[in-house]
């Protein structure tokens, strides 16, 4: 007996373990009851299935489970996947500022603020120097920057978003503007949309993919690439990204929201991870290929490139004879920069280890000419203005170098321009008067500094 008792109290204990499980993963939504609100009431109101409620029992202690009864005044823990989809809310949950929301069908506007629920056709707004992070119910975020504007699940449009104005970061989510739809291709993807004032809108993946749709065409963007979609038209072909520093500040931003939630600050050693800035065009894999073979007799070698540092997504690999001439700009590869190693093969065919990887430009090249006497010509800063007077947290420097042989750092701080000369950093600002000092540095060590007053009222 004392064995059929264990045995059965195992089986008991093994049945009721998926059902805790599913208990924790069970996402719910607050339902507020009204004077007169009954089970009944509510079920009908806000249940795809009405007969259903039942249900909402088991996560709520009631005085009655009489669902003609009237309920006293408290707040239901209801499971999201009873509600229906219009009535289903996202929350607020990141505010920069002044964020304003919008219940559809109202025209009057109203302060928002952390875990504001929103529902189906709802308004969000973010005013000059203000942000917002929106979650959907299925944990996906949303990252809007300042003067934006976006409909959340709109109601006659095929998306999670609708952005009106300004621009948004997303990850699952798929954005709808007025000239374009945005799909995400990978379960990892990253992009910002961005609606132009003429209402272009503007695409750039920085992981993953996106399909963008417009006027019965649809165009594949990948990482490191961007499309342009003009009212009436149909998307434009796929070009590299123009500002990718500003592109990766804005993805590691978004990286660590959602490891908590939504809630983080900018990871700041994010940027620390990024890539370093590419050292030359691949055609410089000549030398190091000349440079690998001194004095060693051989059989071929073979070449590879990857997106990342630790050659997980080689994206080519070729085996070339002794005599072949390495032309690496050749080989059909997308424009942009990729990690290059080069194997030695020897006359046995035995391939040696690999070189240490070194990070080349693929079909990107600036223009150089001489390094200018005078380096304050040498940078444009078109953000923050001189005297600048802010209400965030933070302030975006950016600009753009015109030689490629000079190095810049903010407060201290290298920072990395793009192939085309373009910068961004994010800096944590003081409350009260800023100092910003921007220093442009040639190969010889000539410097000169550029400084930049912030006030963060």
């Amino acid at each position: 007996m004392r064995r059929l008792g264990a045995a059965a109290l195992l089986l008991l204990l093994a049945a009721s373990a998926p059902r805790r499980a599913a208990a924790e993963d069970e996402v719910f939504q607050q339902v507020v009851v009204k004077p007169g609100d009954t089970m009944w009431a509510i079920a009908n109101k806000f249940l795809k299935d009405p007969a259903r409620w039942d249900e909402i029992l088991k996560h709520n202690r009631l005085p009655t489970q009489d669902p003609t009864v009237a309920l006293p005044g408290m707040t239901l823990r209801v499971p999201v996947r009873l509600i229906k989809a219009q009535l289903r809310a996202a929350h607020l949950v990141y505010v920069i500022n002044r964020v304003l929301y919008r219940r559809k069908e109202t025209a009057s506007w109203k302060s928002g603020a952390l875990a504001q629920e929103l529902f189906q056709g709802d308004t969000v707004r973010t005013l000059d120097a203000s942000k917002a992070r929106v979650k959907l119910l299925d944990r996906e975020l949303l990252s809007l920057e300042p003067n934006s504007m976006a409909v959340i699940k709109p109601l006659d449009r095929d998306g999670d978003l609708e952005l009106k104005s300004g621009s948004v970061f997303a990850g699952r989510a798929r954005v709808v503007t007025a000239s374009a739809l945005v799909t995400p291709r990978t379960k990892d993807t990253r992009y910002a949309a961005t609606v132009e004032a003429d209402l272009t809108t503007r695409v750039e993946v920085f992981k993953g993919a996106a399909g963008v749709d417009a006027q019965g065409s649809s165009v594949e963007v990948p990482a490191g690439m961007s499309t342009r979609v003009r009212p009436g038209l149909a998307p434009e072909v796929p070009r590299v990204i123009a500002n990718l520093p500003e592109i990766e500040t804005r993805a590691f931003e978004y990286a660590s929201a959602v490891k908590v939630g939504g809630l983080a600050a900018p990871d700041p050693k994010g940027p620390a991870a990024l890539p370093p800035p590419p050292e030359a065009d691949a055609d410089s894999l000549r030398g190091d290929l000349e440079s690998l073979r001194v004095g060693l007799p051989i059989g071929g070698y073979l070449v590879q490139a990857a997106a990342d540092r630790d050659f997980k997504q080689v994206v080519f690999a070729k085996k070339y004879e002794p005599e072949d001439r390495l032309r690496p700009g050749e080989e059909g590869l997308k424009p942009g920069a990729y990690w290059w190693r080069i194997a030695i093969i020897d006359l046995l065919g035995i391939e040696g280890r690999f070189s240490d990887p070194r990070y080349y430009t693929v079909g990107i090249r600036r223009a150089t000419t001489a390094i200018t006497e005078n380096l304050k010509s040498a940078i444009v800063i078109s953000s923050p203005a001189e005297d600048s007077v802010v209400g965030a947290d933070s302030v975006r420097v950016a600009g753009v170098l015109r030689d490629d042989r000079l190095t810049i750092d903010v407060a201290g701080r290298p920072v990395r321009a793009d192939a085309d000369g373009n910068f961004v950093v994010t800096l944590p600002l003081k409350v009260g008067v800023n100092e910003i000092m921007i220093t442009v540095s040639d190969p010889k060590g000539n410097s000169t500094q550029i400084p930049r007053r912030v006030t963060r009222r």
